[in-house]
């Protein structure tokens, strides 16, 4: 057993330490405890803020119209993660992101609540940068391009006169590069758009059983080009599900394109679908060249391509960028495990909402 004074310390070491900005609040909701990174975020210190209401302290854009505090008590859960601005005592709006949740005694009543909150604001920065440099970037090149390739047309159409077979090779080979350019700037710009978040969800009510089986069905005479099969497996007890029919059908597609590159002549692939402690699970696994340990991590980054991908099949290192922006705006996530060699799954977990 731990005694009190071993517990006291522990939690100062602890919670004084913490390098994001913690309090706690009593039932009624005013701050007992304020750590360091709290006072350095907020401009208040620990003594200034003890006992008063944390609405007064941190005046939070959600104070008025939505306490977490208060609704964690009330339906006896925790809020993980939202995104939130707060005023510092020297006016200052700072955008962060906060987890909240309420604490217990033995008979259910309130006791205690804690939040934890740190400043994204350098990220959002230095995100809304990068989309900006990488969206100008795009603009600006999508026009010549465009132009090129319109010109090349007109040459190979012979507006200007007849051309020799060297000639029009060129041109073929110019106007094949042009518009590899110009699709790879619009893969780009589209990704921006969803990760910006201005991508519309349309959610349907989906059947899961027939909506894995179109999807198969589309891309099966791709794999039987290659000579692999491409076998569904949904639970047949899963209820219809809300959500977004075009945009994970997308994901998935894409998922599927890539095992199909990856998989050599009479390999299998598996889709399957299944629901697991409230979420929906799709899986995309396949039996091809696997993804080298070293590529694991940046599988989902902009333009990262691994090592052996690069010998098998082309590609521009967007689709799967786009696949985990498409899966985090529904509320998912989307995540992959593989070994060179041995094959790869993706694994996807979305919200399992049956049509409200």
């Amino acid at each position: 057993m731990v005694s009190n004074i071993s517990k006291r310390k522990l939690f100062e070491i602890l919670f004084k330490g913490l390098p994001i900005g913690c309090f706690l609040v009593d039932k009624n909701l005013k701050i007992i405890a304020f750590n360091e990174s709290a006072e350095e975020l907020t401009g208040w210190k620990e003594k200034e803020a003890l006992g008063r209401p944390c609405r007064e302290v941190l005046k939070s854009s959600l104070c008025d119209k939505f306490c977490p505090l208060e609704e964690s008590a009330r339906l006896k859960r925790s809020f993980i993660a939202r995104d939130a601005t707060i005023t510092s005592r020297f006016g200052e709006e700072i955008p962060i992101c906060f987890s909240s949740s309420t604490v217990f005694d033995d008979e259910g009543h309130v006791e205690a609540g804690i939040e934890i909150f740190r400043d994204v604001g350098a990220n959002k920065r230095l995100q809304t940068l990068r989309n900006r440099i990488i969206s100008v970037f795009a603009h600006d090149i999508k026009t010549p391009i465009a132009v090129t390739g319109g010109l090349a047309k007109r040459l190979l159409d012979e507006k200007v006169g007849p051309l020799n077979e060297k000639q029009r090779e060129y041109l073929k080979l110019i106007l094949k590069e042009s518009t590899g350019i110009e699709n790879l700037v619009n893969e780009l710009l589209e990704l921006l758009h969803i990760e910006s978040g201005r991508i519309s969800k349309e959610q349907t009510t989906v059947n899961l059983s027939v909506f894995i089986k179109e999807i198969v069905d589309e891309i099966a005479p791709k794999a039987r080009e290659k000579g692999i099969k491409i076998r569904e497996d949904a639970e047949t007890d899963l209820l219809p599900i809300y959500l977004d029919k075009i945009q994970i059908k997308r994901v998935l597609i894409n998922l599927l394109d890539n095992a199909i590159k990856y998989s050599d002549p009479g390999k299998e692939i598996e889709l399957s679908a299944h629901k697991k402690d409230g979420w929906l699970i799709l899986e995309v696994k396949d039996q091809g060249i696997g993804i080298p340990e070293d590529d694991l991590p940046h599988v989902f980054e902009y333009f990262y391509r691994g090592k052996n991908s690069k010998k098998v099949a082309d590609g521009t290192g967007i689709g799967l960028a786009s696949s985990r922006a498409i899966v985090e705006t529904n509320g998912g996530r989307i995540w992959v495990k593989s070994k060179e060699g041995q094959g790869t799954t993706f694994f996807i977990r979305l919200p399992f909402s049956p049509d409200p």
